[in-house]
């Protein structure tokens, strides 16, 4: 019999869902542990060792997301996936899902989701689990391939764990992006852009810090322009184009230092 990759611990009120859940789990390598309410939780969490959460927000009329300072008390360091439809019918979605980032869900997964979506957060989770200690999240937004590639592979370098996109779009359409410690933004790009996108990451995850880059724009809007605005929106530091792969870092490494001596 082949060994699991690890175990869930599947939150999910509705039975035919979860053992549905439990269905996609295991072509990918992972054994399933079904819970139906949030007594049920805390049981297992006591009786046994998991290496994901994967927890609707609502059961039974109660709201995962106020229990979740209880649930990491009982399964420290363990990831957590929150998934839901939102409630009301799935009017509520995107509040919903912003309201598990606020929590610091490491992942957020809509429903309905595919088994493609449970194995890229599974791939995450492992990793994650490997780790001797969690590295900080560093999500990086440019419709630029080759400043993406220049600025995460500087990073990765460096420890941290790094999602990418191309748009700030994609990036709050990613299952694997809910919990980040700092964003690295483009201000000008395809979409909403940057500015926009400052005000929203702002909105949703309220502690995280931003960097904003920026080259200017075709120069109708000057390097010093664009970042004045970012700061005016919200960014908490200004990296103009071009840096080094150093001024990078630490950048990084004084943001992370300032919001430890905060916190």
């Amino acid at each position: 019999m082949p060994v699991s990759a690890g175990t869930v611990l599947v939150l999910e009120d509705s039975r035919v869902q979860a053992q549905l859940i439990s269905r996609m789990l295991t072509p990918l390598g992972w054994s399933a542990v079904l819970s139906f309410d949030h007594k049920m939780v805390f049981q297992q969490l006591r009786a046994s060792r998991v290496d994901l959460l994967l927890l609707d927000v609502y059961v039974d009329d109660g709201n995962t997301l106020t229990l979740l300072p209880e649930i990491r008390e009982l399964a420290p360091g363990v990831p957590i996936a929150i998934m839901s439809a939102g409630g009301a019918g799935g009017a509520a979605l995107n509040s919903t899902l912003n309201a598990a980032r606020r929590a610091q869900a490491d992942f957020v997964l809509p429903k309905p989701f595919a088994p493609d979506d449970l194995a890229i957060i599974l791939d995450e989770a492992a990793k994650m689990r490997r780790a001797p200690v969690r590295p900080k999240h560093v999500l990086v937004v440019d419709d630029c391939r080759v400043v993406r590639k220049l600025t995460t592979v500087a990073l990765a370098e460096e420890g941290y764990r790094i999602s990418e996109a191309r748009s700030m779009e994609e990036a709050f359409d990613r299952v694997d992006i809910a919990h980040v410690d700092v964003v690295i933004t483009d201000i000008f790009m395809p979409g909403m852009g940057g500015i926009e996108g400052i005000q929203i990451i702002k909105s949703t995850w309220p502690k995280v810090a931003i960097v904003a880059m920026s080259a200017g724009s075709d120069n109708r809007v000057g390097n010093a322009q664009a970042l004045s605005a970012a700061k005016y929106m919200g960014a908490d530091a200004l990296l103009p184009k071009p840096f080094s792969a150093s001024d990078l870092t630490y950048l990084i490494e004084a943001i992370l230092g300032e919001a430890c001596a905060v916190a």
